[in-house]
């Protein structure tokens, strides 16, 4: 074996040992302050590491990654990853292939976050978020990013103001199936076990989430919309700016 060959192994092998020993605080730096997204304290190595995960200055929980080899098989980086907050647990994959990151997530969101969530619209409500699957993905004609997946809400009470006055209702098991159509991320809720639907969210290119509600909707909301229209017919839509 020639010389030049031996040392270009030798500088591989020293390259390779020194990013799998590299500290994890290396992760931050691939954050900057342009993003809403920072880690803080972190701790462990690239490969292998826990943090504090900030969402736009907000304490969103402490992440933790690992190294999944088997991704190597499909020219792939993939990490497994696992968000812990008293809110919510969450964990998936995340990988960096040929046509950028992706990332799936499955887990429970609580009370707690979907309260925090709801309050600036003067909504309460309790139950729990289970993300049966959900799948972020760099789109292959080079579009926008795609989002499958699945997710239910145990239903319950709910209250909310409107007008000034105050109303309360109760809600059944909602589930809700999520895909990009056109490009553009598309979640559609219904009853457990039916099919007609009761809220559907668009978010556009833009950055804009179109909500709409059916007439269904109203009626359980105990505010039935005038009219005859047919239970699926989206009689409310309002948008609101969130990318």
């Amino acid at each position: 074996m020639r010389i030049g060959h031996v040392a270009a192994i030798g500088v591989a092998a020293f390259l390779a040992a020194a990013v799998y020993l590299a500290p994890a605080g290396l992760a931050g730096l691939l954050l900057d302050d342009r993003q809403p997204m920072r880690l803080a304290r972190i701790d462990g190595r690239v490969w292998d590491g826990s943090a504090s995960l900030m969402l736009d200055g907000w304490p969103a929980g402490q992440l933790r990654w690992s190294f999944d080899g088997a991704g190597l098989l499909e020219g792939k980086l993939r990490f497994r990853w696992r968000l812990l907050d008293p809110g919510y647990d969450l964990a998936g994959h995340a990988v960096l292939g040929f046509y950028g990151p992706a990332f799936d997530v499955a887990g429970r969101v609580g009370a707690i976050l979907i309260e925090r969530v709801l309050a600036p619209y003067h909504i309460a409500a309790g139950g729990a978020l289970d993300i049966s699957s959900l799948v972020v993905r760099p789109a292959s004609d080079g579009g926008p990013m795609e989002v499958d997946g699945g997710a239910s809400w145990s239903g319950g009470p709910v209250s909310y103001r409107l007008a000034g006055r105050t109303y309360e209702a109760r809600l059944p098991a909602l589930e809700a199936e999520i895909e990009t159509t056109a490009g553009e991320p598309v979640l559609t809720a219904h009853a457990a076990g039916e099919a007609v639907p009761l809220l559907r969210v668009r978010i556009d290119h833009e950055g804009w989430a179109h909500i709409g509600i059916t007439q269904r909707f109203t009626e359980l909301a105990g505010l039935p919309w005038p009219g005859d229209q047919p239970a699926d017919a989206f009689v409310i839509e309002v948008g609101e700016k969130i990318l």
